[in-house]
């Protein structure tokens, strides 16, 4: 059972997600001077996807339970009354101020996809999410590409959310005419390096209404190291991922402009008013 002082919480999916998961109890356990604990059972049997926090500078302990994870002890089936009412599920997709003011010890199960749930301790995550600096030669080359000049990092998302039926009927992706808009609203002079993990079919089909540099010609790329590259970046062009969010947000605070799709999801039954920060412009997507 998590101790007195503890905020756990299940980590699980992708890179974004995870640090999504992590700010939020973080920035819990500040609030109430507590500690971080990570429940990464999700990650014994994935198959695609790895725990991926453990190359930030964050504050917390990796807690990989014998088995079951911490949800068979704390689920709804759990036998221990007083464990189930120490679980916080998240309960839709927008901000719930109540998350602030929530005991400890506790359990969180959620996705947490909000800048609201962190914002009190905004200095502190961005300086334990900051990815460390890539070492590659191809990425040093593009850093001082990018941190010569007025520079803008569009992200185009593709994968599971044009693979996968399920995937897409939530998600979709964002069209060609958002990043038209989205990239004629740049500064005149400003170059577009693009990231993406289909980058030859972002080649193909992004207008070239501006100079484009296509990061990851050379063959795939770690993840990381593009995050860290979009962070470098004066503006942002993000696609409807937490990946691209997050390249976005850990950027210098009040550098350049920032754009997101006005409808994040395809699924409209998910409210994502609270996912995009009111100093981001929202283009029709």
């Amino acid at each position: 059972m998590p101790d007195g002082n503890t905020v756990t919480v299940a980590i699980s999916g992708g890179l974004g997600n995870q640090m999504f998961k992590y700010a939020a109890a973080r920035a819990l356990a500040l609030r109430h001077g507590g500690d971080v604990g990570l429940d990464v059972t999700f990650y014994r049997n994935s198959r695609h996807r790895h725990f991926e926090l453990d190359a930030f500078p964050i504050i917390a302990k990796r807690l990989v339970p014998a088995s079951g994870g911490f949800w068979k002890r704390f689920g709804a089936k759990s036998r221990e009354p007083e464990a189930r009412a120490r679980v916080y599920r998240e309960p839709h997709f927008r901000f719930d101020p109540a998350f602030l003011d929530l005991a400890l010890p506790v359990v969180l199960d959620g996705y947490f996809q909000s800048p609201r749930y962190f914002e009190s301790s905004a200095e502190a995550i961005r300086r334990e999410l900051t990815p460390p600096p890539a070492r590659d030669s191809e990425s040093l080359a593009i850093a001082r590409a990018m941190t010569e000049r007025d520079s803008a990092a569009v992200h185009v998302r593709r994968g599971d959310y044009v693979s996968k039926a399920h995937v897409n009927a939530i998600h979709g992706t964002c069209s060609i005419a958002y990043y038209q808009r989205a990239i004629e609203q740049l500064p005149g002079d400003s170059t577009v390096f693009v990231f993406s993990d289909d980058i030859a079919w972002a080649r193909a089909n992004l207008p070239a209404v501006r100079r484009l540099v296509f990061v990851g010609d050379a063959g795939p790329r770690p993840g990381l190291a593009d995050l860290w590259l979009m962070t470098l970046a004066q503006h942002h062009i993000v696609a409807n991922s937490s990946f691209s969010w997050w390249g976005a947000w850990l950027a210098a605070p009040g550098n350049g402009r920032k754009f997101a799709p006005a409808r994040w999801f395809a699924d409209a039954s998910l409210d994502d008013r609270d996912l995009v920060p009111a100093d981001w412009t929202r283009v029709p997507s």
